[in-house]
């Protein structure tokens, strides 16, 4: 487990970047374009690296390089902004000292449903 300090901190920097976080146990994690994220409160690392994806996207919306529709609507586009978050995931939480041990895994685990399920599920 992931320290709860470490979950704070990721809630303070989609804060300071306007981001509404929802913390909401019965809903799965997700980036939404009204600029929010609902995530559960939990310090697990996989939730960490998960949380730390969807701050990657709104890094992406926030700097107008991800089209919401756009990413619902075109498989292609989809795994490209996929991949970008988890490029900024990475660097936001080496920057936090989280462990990156089992990081390969997970991702590895969350791109291949990228690949299985062509259309969103929400």
């Amino acid at each position: 487990m992931e320290s709860y300090a470490t979950f704070l901190r990721l809630v303070e920097m989609a804060e300071k970047m306007d981001c509404k976080v929802i913390l909401d146990p019965k809903k799965k994690i997700c980036f939404n374009p009204d600029m929010s994220i609902t995530v559960p409160l939990s310090t697990t690392l996989e939730n960490i690296y998960a949380f730390a994806h969807e701050i990657g996207h709104l890094i992406d919306f926030a700097n107008g390089e991800l089209e919401y529709e756009k990413w619902l609507n075109d498989w292609s586009y989809r795994i490209t902004k996929e991949m970008s978050a988890w490029v900024h995931a990475y660097k936001l939480l080496e920057g936090l000292d989280v462990p990156l041990d089992g990081w390969k895994e997970h991702v590895e685990m969350k791109l291949i449903s990228y690949f299985k399920y062509e259309k969103v599920i929400a």
